[in-house]
């Protein structure tokens, strides 16, 4: 198999693990490392045996596929121009800035027949896979996306940082036109929204309630899923999926709780997830995901197929994270408003802590 040229655009957390996974591979050849920092690309580019280059126009000519792991706002001026000279990309989450910059790189590579790969990594997390054979058609989805502060994506707030990630997962249900969104959100570190709750509901019937923050001291990624054919909950870090599943007699209808006689209760309620809901705990295939989002879009490359998650689909949940982003009432954590006493029933608009961001 002929090696494929690829490159790496960018040489910060991301970037260097794109760079460290894609060095490793048989039939890749790492053949450059692009950032304007001397230092950053001098260090990546020697841990692994490549170039260390300072613009991605070098890289024409130099490779044939490259992952974008920039900062977000660059992600067009950098994806446009290396489209148009022929190169295939993985352009990490989000996929741009805006949507205008979404829709043009989403053009360009339609134009120039290029494939173009979103970093939506969760859509080939091994649990992910699994709770999607498991529950059916979903009616309602929860997620929690929490962790500490890092530092780090501080040119996005929290919605295009963590909760995309939970947009595009629901998004891949295909649950619809979304109908209805109410946005609440926290600022406490002097920039973009850190945390956000957000109410999703989409045309399906499908309502989706996604938690995100960075600012937690519990670092925890988890989605629960109901549908007709039972509750899934998926623990991204443990790579496990919980599966609670409706016995033949409550499928059936003949388990009603209310008729069960005093006596049995006691039993029952103890083995009540062993017979009337019965519940397993699945161990998800080990794997990690980016090497998966790699092995997609470079046979994507090879073979001229869709990869998972199109440029079409990045575009798709940047437009509703910026439609989230729109809607989000902010309240600054300290800051401090004195509000009138005005007997409650006489109420009107009342000064508030809460502003929009956008």
């Amino acid at each position: 198999m002929t090696r494929m040229k690829v490159a790496v655009v960018g040489c910060g957390h991301l970037g260097t693990i794109h760079a460290r996974l894609l060095a490793a591979r048989d039939d890749v050849e790492l053949v450059a490392v692009v950032d304007p920092s001397p230092e950053a690309r001098a260090r990546v580019a020697e841990a692994n045996g490549c170039r260390p280059l300072p613009e991605p126009g070098d890289l024409v000519g130099v490779a044939t596929a490259a992952v974008i792991a920039a900062p977000t706002g660059l992600h067009a001026s950098i994806s446009v121009p290396l489209l148009e000279a022929g190169l295939d990309l993985l352009i990490e989450k989000p996929i741009a800035a805006s949507v205008e910059d979404a829709r043009a790189i989403v053009t360009t590579a339609r134009r120039h027949g290029r494939i173009v790969a979103v970093g939506h990594v969760e859509r080939f997390n091994p649990a992910w896979k699994l709770a999607i054979e498991k529950v059916g058609r979903p009616v309602a989805i929860e997620s929690a996306r929490l962790a500490p502060f890092t530092f780090r994506s501080m040119d996005v707030g929290v919605v295009h940082d963590l909760m995309i990630h939970d947009i595009d997962l629901v998004l891949s249900l295909e649950p619809g036109r979304l109908e209805h969104l109410d946005a609440h959100g926290i600022v406490a570190t002097g920039g973009h929204e850190d945390a956000v709750r957000a109410r999703l509901v989409f045309s399906s019937g499908l309502v989706a309630d996604l938690t995100a923050s960075r600012i937690s001291p519990v670092l925890r990624r988890a989605v629960s899923l109901w549908s007709s054919d039972g509750m899934v909950s998926v623990d991204f870090n443990a790579k496990t999926v919980e599966v609670i599943a409706p016995s033949a007699d409550v499928r059936s209808g003949r388990f009603v709780a209310a008729a069960v006689p005093p006596e049995q209760r006691a039993a029952l309620k103890d083995s009540f997830f062993d017979t009337v809901l019965p519940r397993e705990t699945l161990a998800a295939p080990d794997a990690n995901a980016i090497a998966c989002e790699h092995d997609d879009f470079l046979t994507a490359i090879r073979t001229g197929r869709a990869p998972l998650v199109p440029a079409s689909a990045g575009a798709a949940a940047l437009e509703i994270a910026n439609r989230v982003i729109d809607t989000l009432a902010c309240t600054r954590l300290g800051e401090s408003v004195q509000r009138p006493t005005v007997p409650l029933a006489h109420r009107g608009p009342q000064p508030t802590s809460r502003r929009k961001t956008g």
